[in-house]
């Protein structure tokens, strides 16, 4: 739809656009909760691994004429088991093992994407959210509802790992159980993100949101808290402004992402610069 043709219509009045909506605030809310843990453990990059490797399954899901959004979650699952192998194997280089996925995914995507239609192939790589039905939005919010449930379920537990897992396992926590539902759960979040907002932005969405929210140096509840206002925003804001300036919604919410990220590092320079200046008057 161009921008001429939308004229004065309010964006709602098109059932298309709330499904939009709708399904970006879920994903705003499942992403923040899942990606957190995964910002913390230092393991970012493993989002570009698993979104590339979405990108192989979609593509060999158009090869097959199979459906591209359950290959995008096969392949993430299969993607993720095996770095789960590699960390393992490669142990204080574990890294290592994200690099190996990550490269061996987009080789298979690049060979394959010559056998796939350009335009169905090109609507992964920055998301078709426009173009989603109810049966995407159902997946959507299982996706959100699992993943509130979960967090809430295993907070505490959660936070006692990422202190010190260690003390997690004196506490009797179950760390590889613990460990493996919420990397299952974050593959998943990665294949369907992939479908919706696109697989070269998806893992842009998981980190950005936490890493504004780091900058508030606040605890960990406070951060997740912040981190799901900042989510929720741009994947918000996102869907509004592409609608009125014609961008992709994706690619848009990423941009609305790394501006609340310079504007909020901004700020806090800004904040102790302030501070220092007071410093030096009461001197």
């Amino acid at each position: 739809m161009s921008k001429n043709s939308k004229g004065g219509i309010n964006m709602f009045h098109y059932e298309f656009m709330v499904i939009a909506f709708v399904a970006a605030g879920l994903l705003g809310i499942a992403f923040p909760l899942l990606g957190g843990t995964v910002v913390y453990k230092k393991l970012s990059s493993s989002g570009d691994a698993l979104s590339h490797s979405a990108l192989a399954g979609v593509a060999i899901g158009l090869v097959a004429g199979l459906n591209p959004l359950w290959m995008s979650i096969v392949s993430c699952v299969v993607a993720f088991l095996i770095i789960g192998v590699l960390r393992r194997k490669f142990g204080k280089h574990a890294e290592i093992g994200v690099v190996v996925v990550l490269s061996a995914a987009i080789a298979l995507a690049g060979v394959l994407s010559g056998y796939a239609s350009a335009a169905n192939f090109e609507s992964y790589l920055f998301g078709s959210i426009l173009l989603i039905g109810y049966p995407e939005l159902w997946v959507v919010l299982g996706l959100a509802v699992i993943s509130v449930l979960f967090f809430v379920l295993t907070y505490y537990r959660q936070f006692h790992l990422l202190y010190s897992e260690e003390e997690a396992r004196l506490a009797h926590i179950h760390v590889y159980v613990l460990d493996f539902a919420h990397s299952l759960l974050f593959a998943l979040a990665v294949a369907i993100g992939a479908k919706i907002v696109g697989s070269l932005v998806v893992s842009s969405m998981i980190v950005l949101p936490t890493a504004c929210a780091l900058l508030w140096k606040k605890g960990y509840r406070d951060t997740t808290i912040i981190s799901l206002c900042y989510s929720l925003a741009a994947m918000l804001g996102g869907i509004v402004v592409s609608y009125y300036a014609d961008w992709k919604p994706g690619a848009t919410s990423v941009l609305l992402a790394v501006t609340m990220l310079l504007l909020t590092a901004a700020f806090f320079v800004l904040v102790r610069l302030g501070k220092r200046k007071k410093a030096k008057r009461s001197l």
